[in-house]
């Protein structure tokens, strides 16, 4: 925020022709850059201590109530339902927590900001603005309420799933002869039942988020429509450089809401987690007794899961992405179209910012006319583009939505039916929840990539390609700064992928084995061992913290080559502007390049937690599916 009144107080010293405004306003500019990107990393830090720290607490409290229930109470949850909220779903709760923490609660300090910002320059415009976000606001609130209500429907088919894979679990770790057919049978209608709630969830969210950022994007072309109808933004400077700024503040705005779409995706689980958990926190005043055997008989989980292969970093992830590819197999031709949908929807949200730049261009030199029709024209351009760019978002997210459960479907069958492969040399009294997490765990994190983070990941690399592809066009000189940044990010990004692979590993790992501790502690109450479930739930976290302070330390690193890069080319293009060489139009378009350019960075690096994740997830799945029993 300060970046951006420091650079209106540039564009004024250009006009005044101020040379030590131009130098201070530089030099304060890196300063904030600075203390921003220290900022990030302790707010980063804080957040992952926090919700590590719930997690935790949480966990803990839900084992020793579950323990001391009288059975009857016990007797109305279903064992893995129980098993999964407190692990699993405890899991999802986290991430959630620090996504509220890091990018939530940054959205009313910044619209606070902003519309003080703004009114300073205009008042009435400033209550325009705030009326609209307000409306926008109003119309998201009342659609996640229905959203919910279709979640919860979905939700429930997951404890079916859950129960029926137990089951089986359970008679091959004892030796049970069972009918395969009808487990087989039974348990397809449950996958079917499932994929059909899941999808008639999927079509019911996910235009919300593509909606709301087009409604944003209108609030520029409003602006700009006013101006040229003869409406003057400013009373103490140039109103140019006031309408420039209030762009600015616009544009920078709606780059702090890009999360929104994820957060809408992520809302409903985590509300229905919440009230899965709290199910069982209010039932504590019903806990008649507190163990006090001091002979407990400490349960033992298997530290070793099935053997795999040792393989080089390079040869693993060449062997893990195959095996994803071969899950979209089927589904190629949609995937395809998905691409093509993204690709499309990419070029006319990066053409825009030229138009727009050309846009400010016919304002700034026709400032004396008003309803001039060549801005009209460009003003309707920009509302195609941009009405075209989030259209298209739209089928890809329904397809790759429905590809995602369709994987899940698939997935789900092959591990049931690999349990019989899989045996009772495996299956033990001691590692049915390392099993179990399969189904509960990893098949949904290899959901969740295919269905949202997949499709994002891709247009946030072609988004990437071509705003510096546009920007060299836009402008050359500009452009080199952008250029020289890109390298460095990569660097960093690679060398946190390494760091942190094994950590990711790790945690997976330790919350199956957490689930095992669950599940056996439910099967054997009287011999459940509250030490050794705290010394487990502590090696699930700590795993988690160290996985997370790797990914955290790309935040402040993004943070300041993003800045510096801005601050580069708010200074650059000062002095270009200064000198005649560039129009104000043209400085604008590289600006919002780089807000544009800004946000698929930071989602890359944020995504970095979900790609370790998910090929985690892929591995130890196909560990069951590929299993050959040798006896």
């Amino acid at each position: 925020m300060e970046i951006i009144d420091l650079f209106g107080a540039a564009l004024t010293g250009v006009k005044e022709q101020n040379v030590d405004l131009l130098f201070k306003s530089g030099l304060y500019m890196l300063m904030y850059t600075v203390i921003s990107m220290i900022a990030v990393y302790v707010i980063s830090f804080l957040t992952t201590r926090v919700a590590s720290k719930s997690a935790y607490t949480v966990r803990e409290k839900i084992f020793h109530i579950l323990m001391n229930l009288p059975r009857e109470e016990i007797d109305k949850f279903k064992i893995s339902g129980l098993v999964t909220r407190s692990t699993r779903g405890m899991s999802s709760e986290q991430g959630f927590i620090v996504m509220i923490l890091e990018q939530l609660m940054l959205i009313p300090v910044t619209f606070v900001a902003i519309v003080y910002e703004i009114a300073l320059i205009d008042g009435t415009y400033a209550l325009f603005f705030l009326g609209f976000i307000g409306v926008l606001s109003a119309i998201i609130i009342f659609r996640m309420k229905q959203i919910v209500e279709i979640f919860f429907r979905a939700k429930k088919t997951y404890g079916k799933l859950n129960l029926l894979f137990l089951s089986k679990i359970n008679d091959i770790a004892g030796r049970i002869p069972f009918n395969k057919q009808e487990y087989e049978v039974e348990f397809e209608k449950a996958c079917e039942n499932s994929y059909d709630k899941n999808v008639i969830y999927i079509k019911s969210q996910c235009y919300l988020g593509p909606i709301l950022m087009w409604g944003l994007y209108v609030i520029v072309l409003v602006t700009l429509a006013m101006v040229n109808s003869g409406y003057t933004i400013g009373f103490e400077t140039d109103s140019v450089i006031d309408s420039f700024i209030i762009l600015v503040y616009v544009a920078y705005f709606i780059t702090t809401l890009a999360n929104i779409p994820a957060l809408i995706d992520r809302w409903p689980r985590a509300y229905a987690t919440s009230v899965r958990l709290e199910e069982v926190l209010n039932i504590e005043d019903k806990i008649i007794k507190s163990n006090t055997n001091d002979n407990l008989k400490e349960i033992e989980i298997v530290e070793e899961d099935i053997a795999q292969e040792a393989k080089g970093i390079w040869d693993e992830r060449k062997g893990i992405s195959e095996k994803f590819t071969a899950l979209l197999k089927e589904d190629k031709a949609k995937v395809r179209i998905s691409m093509i949908l993204l690709t499309i929807s990419t070029l006319c949200m990066v053409y825009a910012p030229k138009v727009a730049g050309k846009t400010v261009d016919l304002l700034a030199s026709n400032w004396n006319s008003t309803n001039d029709p060549a801005i009209y024209i460009s003003l309707a351009l920009l509302l195609v583009l941009y009405s075209v760019g989030y259209l298209f978002k739209l089928p890809p997210k329904r397809i790759m939505g429905a590809t995602g459960e369709k994987v899940a479907y698939d997935l789900r069958v092959k591990l049931f039916d690999k349990l019989d492969a899989v045996g009772s040399d495996f299956i033990q009294e001691n590692s049915k929840g390392l099993v179990l997490s399969r189904l509960n765990n990893d098949v949904m994190n290899i959901r969740e990539f295919v269905s949202s983070k997949f499709t994002e990941i891709y247009a946030q690399i072609l988004f990437i390609v071509f705003v510096i592809v546009l920007i060299v066009m836009t402008d050359f000189r500009l452009s080199l700064i952008y250029l020289v940044i890109l390298p460095v990010y990569a660097v960093c990004f690679y060398v946190c992928d390494v760091k942190s692979k094994n950590y990711y590993d790790g945690h997976q790992m330790q919350l199956g084995r957490l689930m095992s501790y669950f599940e056996r502690g439910l099967s054997n109450r009287d011999s459940f061992h509250e030490k050794g479930f705290k010394k487990m739930n502590q090696t699930v976290i700590d795993y988690y913290v160290k996985s997370k302070n790797v990914t955290n330390f790309m935040v402040p690193v993004t943070t300041l080559l993003t800045n510096i890069s801005k601050i580069t080319v708010y200074i650059a293009g000062i002095y270009f502007l200064a000198g005649n060489e560039i129009q104000i139009g043209t400085l604008l378009a590289v600006i919002m390049y780089g807000q544009l350019l800004t946000d698929p960075i930071k989602k890359l690096s944020s995504s970095m937690a979900t790609i370790e994740t998910s090929f985690s997830s892929i591995k130890r799945i196909f560990a069951i599916i590929d299993y050959k029993n040798d006896k």
